[in-house]
């Protein structure tokens, strides 16, 4: 699993979907919520059984405070209206994008604000920069390790990668105009295609891709860190490794494709895993975790590509 958000998601469901005996369980199954079948002695030609404890109430004994219908309690569950995924508390698709949408609107509101700011004080926007990356960092890896779901945290997590991105977004508008409406484009352009992919079939999660996107990712990885540590110890220029050419062609636009390439990818996992919650009934607070996960992908691609139609237009 390239994304350690659903790497993680992925333990923790497989461990919450089996029965204590080792099998997979139903979406709504509770463990100790139904009887053992030693539990009471059943008569043949009865219609309940007659339980071995004193002082406890036969399973399957009428309820005194329910209605009873004539055929008795397997009639009254008969006719009790069907619980839904919400009844059950389970995750659904509607809890996933809701909170990915509450997610969102919390980035934009925190990168409109360090835009505004940054479009006065260049300054005050660079520091707010520096604390939306560190402070971001720190919050995804809070987010992505601990055992508990905080909303909290997720939210406050796409607060300060809003003013990392608003700052950011404002310089490279400086320098090329019109650029971060490009990359907003661009960026819902990938993912509306490759959610509509993934629902439509025509592209799958498989052992294979998640392979080639975690060997893509660290590459990319070792290469950011590389090209930056040999251009602030003058071996290289202040492009670094994006300004050599091969063929003509600038390495950092090559590498910048490939990152878009892996990006999608990376999303292909993300709402593979988002459909096997659904599928797995499992609990309603996980639709956070997934939020979480898209939103971390999500942001990374949009920088990529605002790098790349730099890139582009440099040339």
């Amino acid at each position: 699993m390239s994304n350690p958000v659903f790497d993680k998601l992925e333990t923790q469901w497989a461990q919450q979907s089996r029965t204590p005996a080792g099998y997979p369980s139903m979406p709504g199954y509770q463990p100790g919520a139904y009887p053992n079948a030693g539990d009471a002695q059943w008569t043949p030609g009865t219609a309940q059984g007659t339980q071995q404890t004193a002082g406890t109430i036969p399973y399957g004994a009428p309820n005194a405070q329910a209605p009873q219908y004539p055929g008795g309690p397997l009639e009254e569950a008969y006719r009790a209206p069907a619980a839904d995924a919400v009844d059950r508390g389970v995750m659904t698709y509607d809890d996933v994008i809701m909170k990915m949408a509450i997610s969102m609107g919390v980035l934009f509101a925190s990168a409109f604000v360090s835009w505004s700011v940054s479009a006065v004080d260049a300054s005050l926007g660079a520091m707010l920069s520096l604390v939306g990356f560190i402070g971001g960092f720190i919050l995804a890896m809070v987010n992505t390790f601990s055992k508990k779901i905080r909303p909290a945290l997720v939210l406050t997590y796409a607060g300060f990668e809003g003013l990392a991105l608003g700052a950011v977004s404002q310089v490279f508008e400086l320098i090329y105009p019109g650029i971060v409406v490009q990359a907003l484009i661009a960026t819902a352009a990938v993912f509306g295609v490759t959610l509509a992919l993934f629902a439509s079939g025509k592209v799958r999660n498989s052992s294979k891709l998640m392979r080639f996107t975690l060997i893509a990712l660290v590459s990319i990885l070792v290469y950011r860190l590389l090209s930056m540590v040999l251009t602030l110890t003058g071996v290289l220029s202040s492009g670094g490794f994006d300004s050599i050419t091969i063929m003509g062609i600038p390495l950092g636009i090559a590498v910048g494709l490939i990152a878009v390439f892996v990006g999608a990818s990376c999303l292909i996992q993300d709402f593979d895993q988002a459909k096997i919650g659904v599928e797995r009934g499992v609990p309603a607070k996980y639709a956070w975790a997934c939020a979480f996960g898209i939103l971390v992908t999500v942001v990374w691609m949009y920088l990529e590509i605002l790098r790349l139609i730099a890139r582009f237009r440099n040339n």
